[in-house]
């Protein structure tokens, strides 16, 4: 997740740049349709960044390809790092050479989509008879936007609460919480003895589960300062210092959240399903019990994916849409958990992922219904920074501002109408 936001602020494109994107699409049109005309096929360049497990499994999205689309090749472009990656495809770009298809996550995407580097694909998705409905729809929202589609899911994220099975056990707590009235209250049981109730990582992400969980949304910048919005971070904020039962990795010299949760220094944690493989790498005797984010005042839950994108400066849209389309079929999702582990946006496969998981079935089962994008607004590098600095002063220099001061202040800086 981290990197992920890594990708897509390097991904920032200048206006000048922007402009050539858009001022050379008709020029890239002709090229392709002349090359059409010689019945050459069509390279289609591939670029992401990936472990060896993943390699693996795009390697196993392209093949066939040919047999399916004769007039179609595709070159995979893989970077080992997501450093390596943020540094090549934005040079690329400026070179008029970049990739057709580029894998990334949605999480504040509307910087792409705003500056013109991603190209809508509704029309594609029509050319081609990609069937939408294959996908998970919650997983559609985080691409979404100003009713038009910029990404297809490939693979499904979401967050989940973390809970300590053995320690609700010793504090006899017979029921794990469905409300975050509930959570406060186990959180406040379970802070004794040098263990904290939850972790709460001062992070956009971790913030972002309590808006959720509150009514709230981000909405891409419209409605930062909404009531429930302020509601949602107020909460968070209590947590450290109304009720002293959080404690965020760093006070505890740790990495990263899973990190605390997985050492047992807190009881409970939001995070999602990769504290699954950490935990039993880290602590193969905990045991813990993944569930959906509690209610503050309304079902809700973080959804948002890993996905196929089309950059508008593309030659050939058509075939990059055609890859999307033989990349998301059956026996593609299934390597996906098989040989990655990763959860697929298929909604037919997804089942058969969570039978191999089945712990994560309440999880997923509470994000089809009601997942929600992270929907940062445009600049989402810089409203991440503030957001997390003003929550940190909040915490730490009691009186220096209220919730609803800073949010205003994001709305002001940040937000649009």
């Amino acid at each position: 997740m981290k990197k992920s936001l890594k990708l897509l602020t390097a991904l920032v494109m200048s206006t000048m740049m922007v402009g050539s994107l858009v001022g050379c699409g008709a020029k890239n049109n002709a090229k392709s349709e002349a090359k059409k005309k010689t019945n050459e096929p069509v390279e289609i360049k591939v670029a992401y960044w990936a472990n060896s497990a993943e390699q693996k499994h795009y390697e196993f999205t392209a093949k066939g390809i040919e047999k399916e689309y004769p007039n179609i090749k595709v070159k995979l472009q893989q970077y080992p790092t997501s450093e390596e990656f943020l540094t090549a495809i934005p040079t690329a770009i400026a070179a008029h050479n970049a990739p057709d298809v580029i894998i990334f996550s949605d999480e504040g995407n509307l910087e792409y989509i705003a500056n013109g580097t991603l190209a809508p694909l509704d029309d594609l998705i029509g050319k081609v008879g990609f069937d939408k409905n294959i996908v998970s729809p919650s997983l559609y929202k985080g691409w979404t936007y100003e009713e038009k589609l910029y990404g297809i899911p490939g693979r499904a994220g979401t967050s989940m609460l973390s809970v300590n099975k053995k320690m609700f056990e010793n504090a006899g707590i017979k029921e794990y919480p469905k409300t975050m009235d509930e959570f406060l209250q186990d959180a406040k049981k379970l802070t004794k003895d040098g263990v904290y109730g939850v972790c709460a990582n001062i992070h956009e992400f971790h913030i972002t589960q309590y808006v959720h969980a509150f009514g709230g949304d981000w909405n891409f910048g419209k409605t930062i300062n909404s009531p429930e919005n302020v509601k949602g971070v107020q909460f968070f904020v209590d947590l450290f210092t109304k009720h002293k039962v959080a404690v965020t990795p760093k006070q505890l010299g740790a990495s990263w959240d899973g990190e605390v949760f997985a050492k047992e220094k807190a009881a409970m944690s939001t995070g999602g399903p990769w504290y699954m493989g950490y935990c039993k790498e880290t602590n193969p005797n905990l045991e813990f019990m993944p569930l959906p984010i509690p209610k503050g005042t309304v079902d809700s839950q973080t959804a948002y994916s890993g996905g196929f994108a089309i950059l508008e400066q593309s030659e050939h849209k058509e075939e990059a849409m055609k890859f999307i389309k033989y990349a998301l079929r059956d026996e593609s999702s299934v390597d996906l958990y098989k040989t990655v582990g990763d959860a697929p946006s298929a909604a037919k496969i997804l089942p058969k992922y969570l039978d191999d998981n089945p712990q994560l079935k309440p999880v997923f089962e509470h994000m089809e219904k009601v997942g929600m994008p992270f929907a940062y607004p445009e600049d989402t590098k810089n409203f991440n920074a503030e957001l997390v600095k003003g929550v940190e002063e909040i915490i730490y220099k009691p009186g220096s501002k209220t919730v609803k001061q800073l949010l205003d202040e994001l709305q002001e800086k940040f937000g649009t109408k």
